[in-house]
């Protein structure tokens, strides 16, 4: 993140609008992403995609997203395209400022509704492959079956996936949730969970929690 006088700004750390900043919105609902650790979750992305410093063609969704810097990072990097979730009026705002400000309109949909209604499958009918999941620290606090991230995980696992997706397993393009919570957050899955974690990481405060199915 990036101070100049009074105002917070954030950036793009990679791809084609590389150090392009962002503003951050006016508004305490959400949050801004560290560098460090949006640096290192793409760095573990690319090496899970097997395509260093960037990502394949693939549909995204930045899920409660802020002033959208996880799901403009993944379009810098290589993403096709990115739906945007976001109902604060602020962050809205924000959001399309920035889209604008990297001439990302033809690849990026802003989706003025609540994230936790966001279903697997675009307005076109294709399904996402990578998610960013980054919900206010409120709702990370009950992980338990009934809580909103162990809800929202089940409606996704309820949704039969294309048979070609077996097919594409190879390619890494099964479905993949970035989850970032709290460090002290333990997302436990039981045995038979459609969904499983492939890899958790902890940043000083930040843990990220990466889900596949």
């Amino acid at each position: 993140m990036l101070r100049q006088g009074s105002g917070v700004l954030m950036r793009i750390i990679g791809g084609q609008w590389r150090s392009r900043r962002l503003v951050r919105p006016k508004t305490d609902a959400t949050r801004p992403m560290p560098d460090r650790v949006k640096q290192a979750i793409f760095d573990m992305l690319a090496v899970r995609y097997e395509t260093p410093g960037g990502l394949p063609p693939l549909p995204a969704a930045d899920l409660f997203a802020g002033s959208g810097s996880m799901g403009l990072e993944a379009l810098s990097r290589g993403a096709s395209r990115c739906w945007f979730y976001e109902r604060d009026r602020d962050a809205l705002e924000a959001l399309r400022r920035n889209i604008d400000a990297v001439d990302a309109a033809r690849s990026a949909t802003v989706v003025a509704a609540d994230a936790w209604r966001a279903g697997p499958r675009t307005a076109e009918g294709a399904e996402f492959e990578l998610v960013f999941l980054d919900p206010p620290y409120r709702d990370t606090q009950d992980l338990t079956a009934g809580g909103p991230v162990r809800r929202f995980l089940g409606r996704w696992s309820d949704s039969p996936r294309q048979a070609q997706a077996q097919a594409q397993l190879e390619r890494a393009t099964r479905l993949l949730v970035v989850f970032h919570h709290p460090a002290t957050a333990a997302l436990e899955l039981p045995a038979d969970d459609p969904w499983t974690v492939v890899d958790r990481r902890t940043f000083g405060t930040n843990g990220v929690t990466f889900l596949s199915r």
